[in-house]
Formats: structure tokens, C-alpha cells, sequence
């Protein structure tokens, strides 16, 4: 299992809240604000789509976008359109058959948009704001694109349709489609991060061997052999890409994990100290203490209420 999926996994990604709206004519619709990243599909028309930043894309059909931080998503058909907030008052007033409908119906020219919510555990909510771009796009001409199309139809129709193993189901296609949008991202972020250290070959197999055995005390030189790099270039390169030295990385990808056992009861204190790498329960508890802010004890207590 490479690092990527082991990140996925850990994230839990489970429901998506999925929803579709079709603009006639002239128009423009915000989308609320988001607890977690936006996925949309295009699957009629044209139309354009602006984040909170500011950066614009214009989508056709079959194109997909990944919203990693939906805080004012805005979809329109051209520019000078007065934006209006899909709030609950406003979808009660354009809902029809289950479909948001905006615009002027008469009008020939549509685009409908099915969109929802990726869900992810809180417990490491860090991990994917770091992970995912503000935003992605995926062209309907690209080999990807054609992938994303087809995974976005499945969770849409098990979403919609409650059957037996739906939340399974469920489970598994939103992972697959965090890990192939980020992989095809990963070689783009103008930003450091455990991403863009993947998109390296080499750095890649080094935090594949942190993954493999996260119990092993690793040394900059044992993981600067797997790499097959020199000591002083794999520290630099490492660095530079995830913006964490490799034994920095190691830690947090040690507290990642032991944070996910606490918050699910996986084990005593001991075990989970074992676990992650560490000898014993009261070394481990120091290390959690220093790096999250309180005692694993607590962290457990109040994930638990939470």
C-alpha cells in the first residue's frame, strides 16, 4: 500500500451530500459555505465556475472540478450577472423534481451541474487542507477526466439509492477518487507538502518505507539509502518538497496515526505507544504532549465527546 492511500484511509472519507441545479439563460448562483471540499460535474452545457480567490474556469460538459476550500463558490453563465446566495430560502423557492432550477426555463441554453460534499474525519482534517489544492479541473478530453466522470455517476447513484452496502461502497469510491485527483495533482503544487514530496520517485520511496514501518526509529541516512541519495542531497530535497525534515515527518505521521487510534478506542495506552514507535506509554504520552497540546488521555476524552 503506497503513502497516498495510507492518507486517504486514514481520512475516512464516508458520505457525500450530493445535489444538482440547471441554469437557464443568464444567471449566477453562490454556493454556501462547505464542511469539507466540493466536488462538481458538469453533464449538460457550458458554464463558468469562480472560487473565493478569484480564479475562474469555464466548464463543459463532462468536466469535473474539485473545490478544496469552499468557503464561496460561484457558478454563472457570463460575466455582469448579480450573484445570488442558494441558501435554504432560495432552494425552497427554485426547487423542482428534486433539481434546483434558476434562470428563465425558456431559454435554450442550459448547463445543469450535479455537485456534493466529501466528508472526511476531523481527526486529521489537517492532512487533506494540506493535500488538496484550492482547485482542480479536469478537462472531459483528458483520460482522467473520463475516470472522474465515471466514479462521480457511481457515488451519485449510491447516495441517491439506499441499498445494502451502500455506505461501504460509498467509503471506497470517494477514496478512489481523492487518490486519483491527487495524484494527478501532485506534481503541480506550487506549495510544499507530503503531495508534492510523492510526486518525486525517489522521495516517494523514502516516505513509502516511513508508511511500511512506522515503528522503526529511521535515520536520515537509512531513509537517504532507500532513496538512493546521497545524505546531504536527500535532507535538502526532502525538505524542500514536503517542508518538513524527514524525521519531523516521521513524527507527525506517527501522531496522525496514533491520534486515529485514540479517537477510535483502538488499543490501551501502551499498545498505541507501541504502535507508532515508541517504548513505552509514558515516552509517548511526552512526545503527544509536545507536538498536539495536551495528553493523549485528554485528546481521547474529548475526541470521544466530540
Amino acid at each position: 500500500m503506497d503513502a497516498l492511500t495510507d492518507v486517504v484511509q486514514l481520512l475516512r472519507p464516508k458520505t457525500v451530500l450530493m445535489g444538482s441545479m440547471a441554469g437557464f439563460g443568464d444567471w449566477a448562483v453562490q454556493v454556501p459555505p462547505q464542511p469539507g471540499p466540493m466536488l462538481y460535474f458538469v453533464i449538460e452545457g457550458n458554464v463558468r465556475f469562480r472560487t473565493a480567490e478569484g480564479e475562474t474556469v469555464h466548464l463543459n460538459a463532462g468536466d469535473f472540478v474539485l473545490s478544496g476550500s469552499p468557503t464561496a463558490d460561484v457558478f454563472f453563465s457570463a460575466d455582469g450577472q448579480d450573484v445570488v446566495l442558494s441558501d435554504d430560502d432560495f432552494k425552497a423557492r427554485h426547487l423542482v423534481n428534486g433539481e434546483i432550477i434558476v434562470g428563465d426555463v425558456g431559454d435554450d441554453s442550459v448547463a445543469r451541474i450535479v455537485g456534493g460534499c466529501i466528508l472526511c474525519n476531523p481527526t486529521n482534517a489537517d492532512l487533506l487542507t494540506e493535500l488538496l489544492p484550492r482547485l482542480v479541473h479536469v478537462g472531459a478530453g483528458e483520460g482522467t477526466g473520463a475516470r472522474l466522470g465515471d466514479l462521480i455517476s457511481y457515488i451519485r447513484d449510491e447516495a441517491e439509492n439506499a441499498r445494502v452496502g451502500s455506505d461501504l461502497i460509498l467509503s471506497r469510491l470517494l477514496e478512489v477518487l481523492l487518490i486519483e485527483t491527487l495524484r494527478r495533482e501532485a506534481a503541480k503544487l506550487p506549495h510544499p507538502g507530503m503531495l508534492r514530496g510523492l510526486s518525486h520517485p525517489q522521495l516517494a520511496r523514502a516516505i513509502g518505507e516511513i508508511h511500511a514501518d512506522v515503528r522503526r526509529g529511521w535515520t536520515i541516512a537509512e531513509l537517504a539509502q532507500r532513496a538512493g541519495m546521497s545524505r546531504s542531497a536527500f535532507a535538502r530535497k526532502f525538505s524542500e518538497a514536503v517542508g518538513l525534515a524527514p524525521v519531523e515527518y516521521l513524527l507527525r505521521w506517527r501522531m496522525a496515526l496514533a491520534k486515529d487510534a485514540l479517537r477510535y478506542s483502538r488499543g490501551t495506552l501502551d499498545e498505541i505507544a507501541e504502535q507508532v514507535g515508541y517504548q513505552s506509554a509514558s515516552a509517548f504520552s511526552t512526545a503527544f504532549s509536545q507536538k498536539i497540546g495536551c495528553p493523549p488521555r485528554e485528546y481521547a476524552r474529548i475526541a470521544l465527546a466530540s
